[in-house]
C-alpha cells in the first residue's frame, strides 16, 4: 500500500510539474504573439504616416506639373482605388485568407 501511494505521490508531482511547464509556454508563446502584434501596429502606423505624407507631397508635385489645384490629389486618389479594388478581389478569392491562416500556423509553431 505504501509502493501505491508513492507511485500515486509521484505521479501527481508529475502531473502538476508538467501542467506548470505548460503554463509557462503558454504564457511565453502568448506574450510573444501579444509583442509582435504590438510591433507589427506601431510599424503599421508610421507607414500609414508616411504613404499619407507621401500621398500629400506627390499630390502637390503633380498639381505644380499639371498646373492644376486638384488634378494631381485626384490621380493618387484613383491610383488608391484601384489598388483598393485589387486588394478588394484578392480578398474575395480567398487568398487572403489562406495567407493570413499559414502565417499565423507559422507563428504558433515558433
Amino acid at each position: 500500500m505504501i509502493k501505491i501511494d508513492k507511485l500515486i505521490d509521484s505521479i501527481t508531482s508529475f502531473l502538476k510539474e508538467r501542467f506548470d511547464i505548460m503554463k509557462v509556454d503558454l504564457v511565453d508563446k502568448i506574450s510573444s504573439a501579444v509583442s509582435r502584434l504590438i510591433s507589427f501596429f506601431v510599424l503599421f502606423l508610421i507607414l500609414l504616416f508616411v504613404i499619407g505624407f507621401a500621398s500629400i507631397t506627390l499630390g502637390n508635385y503633380l498639381n505644380e506639373i499639371l498646373e492644376s489645384s486638384y488634378l494631381g490629389y485626384s490621380i493618387i486618389t484613383l491610383f488608391y482605388i484601384i489598388i483598393f479594388i485589387g486588394l478588394y478581389a484578392f480578398t474575395k478569392s480567398g487568398k487572403f485568407k489562406n495567407l493570413i491562416e499559414s502565417e499565423f500556423n507559422k507563428g504558433i509553431k515558433k
